[in-house]
C-alpha cells in the first residue's frame, strides 16, 4: 500500500460527515496515527497549535467511529 499523499482538516471532515467539528476532535481522540489521524504544525514556535488532520483511511475510520456513536444512541433512546 502506498503512503498517503495528502491529508485532510478537522474542518473538512466535519463538513464531509455533516456533524461539529467538537465531534469529530473528540472522535480523533480515540484513533492514533496508524488509523490515519494525524497533527499537523505549521510553526516553528514551541507552543504552536496543531490542527488535526485524517489520511482517505482515516476519515473512512473516523466514518466507522461515527456510524458506532449514532448506533449506541439509537440503542438507548
Amino acid at each position: 500500500m502506498a503512503a498517503p499523499s495528502m491529508v485532510f482538516t478537522v474542518r473538512y471532515a466535519a463538513r464531509r460527515l455533516g456533524v461539529d467539528i467538537d465531534v469529530i476532535e473528540e472522535l480523533a481522540g480515540q484513533m492514533s496515527p496508524e488509523d490515519g489521524c494525524v497533527s499537523v504544525i505549521d510553526s516553528l514556535d514551541e507552543d504552536a497549535e496543531s490542527v488535526t488532520a485524517f489520511t482517505r483511511r482515516g476519515l473512512d475510520y473516523l466514518e466507522e467511529l461515527l456510524d458506532d456513536r449514532r448506533s449506541e444512541f439509537m440503542k438507548g433512546a
